[in-house]
């Protein structure tokens, strides 16, 4: 059901309940497909945290090219209400979803790609770039510890 202003009056309690997206892939302003990160600088190094939670360690890519740090992050998620008789399932809820996220950020300074470091604890990437003294080498894909 559609009103006259092109709402749908059951979007709230759809929202409510997680089954969609506030305004649609945004909420109060921010896109739900990507991540919230802090840039922090330091003498010799800049250090950028992200928020991933629920991602496991394999489902990130962390890449640092030309002065532009990229993660990306994608899984599966399925979530199962069942019952079930021996091998006959009976479904009773199935959710299954696709979630991924990109998120690029332009570094204040030149770093050492190569020499870049990740780890990835409790939901939240670390990645420490240590900076360039001086003209560097092209991008380097960031192992995640």
């Amino acid at each position: 059901m559609i009103t006259m202003n092109g709402t749908n009056p059951f979007d709230e309690i759809e929202q409510f309940l997680g089954r969609t997206s506030f305004g649609g892939d945004r909420a109060w302003g921010r896109d739900l497909r990507t991540t919230d990160i802090d840039v922090a600088e330091y003498d010799d190094e800049f250090v950028v945290m992200a928020d991933l939670p629920g991602y496991d360690r394999e489902d990130i890519d962390v890449r640092a090219t030309d002065g532009r740090l990229t993660i990306t992050a994608e899984r599966d998620a399925e979530r199962e209400a069942e019952e079930s008789e021996d091998a006959n399932r009976r479904y009773l809820r199935r959710e299954r979803r696709h979630e991924s996220i990109t998120r690029s950020v332009d570094l204040p300074g030149r770093v050492v790609d190569a020499d870049a470091s990740a780890t990835y604890r409790h939901g939240v990437l670390t990645v420490t770039l240590p900076k360039a003294a001086a003209e560097e080498d092209d991008g380097h894909r960031i192992d995640v510890a």
